[in-house]
């Protein structure tokens, strides 16, 4: 080991320490980013690459909801760290969720508004989830199906089914994102939505709603209108000239 390796361990471990004694809500970001990265690079001097990430994408959640392709194009990330950093978010929500899913209850609209939007709002991409309650009205089953496309995300009978007949749940929600969009539906949102209202009739699981999560807000299906509104993404399109 040469004197770099050297150094940059006890860098590493400094990283380590002071995440643990001060936590990392007293970090910088760019101690944040760089302790993150001593995850996906056993040894070396991640320092400059953390750099190059937060001047890219400008913020820790930027760079672990970036795709693979896109995190790529930095300079030190190849194929096998980029599909790492963009699990980490598949990781955080699997953590989030098991440790909630006995906690999780929900009593009203809002409630189910507020845990769809917390899972969808600020994806980059498009991104489908599904929610099972019990008759408690407890959290009893998630699963999310993530694309790497802005513009559409698919999910098919086989596993929609599959996921019912796993958690057999009382009540059933759907949700998928319109990233850089509207919330209002496609007609394949009309086409899909139909499919899980058919899928749930066969399996005998109530389907509360399917939202759609937009810039402009929520939209819900069974009531064919926007239920949450954040601002009239048209106006603001019209204002900037887009």
């Amino acid at each position: 080991m040469d004197n770099s390796d050297v150094s940059h361990d006890g860098h590493r471990m400094r990283l380590l320490n002071l995440a643990i004694n001060a936590g990392i809500d007293s970090m910088s970001d760019i101690q944040v980013v760089e302790f993150m990265l001593t995850y996906i690079f056993p040894r070396g001097d991640v320092n400059p690459l953390a750099h190059r990430l937060l001047d890219t994408y400008g913020t820790l959640t930027n760079i672990i909801d970036a795709s693979p392709t896109d995190l790529m194009t930095i300079k030190g990330i190849n194929d096998r760290s980029a599909k790492k950093i963009s699990m980490l978010g598949e990781l955080f929500f699997a953590y989030t969720t098991a440790k909630m899913r006995k906690k999780i209850r929900v009593d009203n609209r809002v409630d189910i508004l507020d845990l769809i939007e917390d899972t969808l709002r600020f994806r980059t991409t498009e991104n489908m989830v599904f929610l099972a309650f019990s008759p408690a009205h407890l959290l009893c089953g998630h699963k999310r199906i993530r694309s790497d496309s802005s513009d559409s995300v698919s999910v098919s009978i086989m596993e929609l089914t599959a996921f019912l007949a796993s958690t057999k749940p009382a009540i059933f929600v759907v949700g998928h994102c319109h990233p850089y969009g509207s919330c209002k539906p496609s007609p394949k949102d009309f086409e899909a939505f139909d499919m899980v209202k058919k899928v749930c009739f066969d399996c005998g699981v109530t389907l509360h709603d399917s939202y759609i999560v937009g810039e402009d807000g929520v939209y819900s299906m069974v009531d064919q209108k926007c239920v949450r509104m954040y601002y009239d993404i048209d106006a603001l399109k019209s204002a900037f000239g887009r």
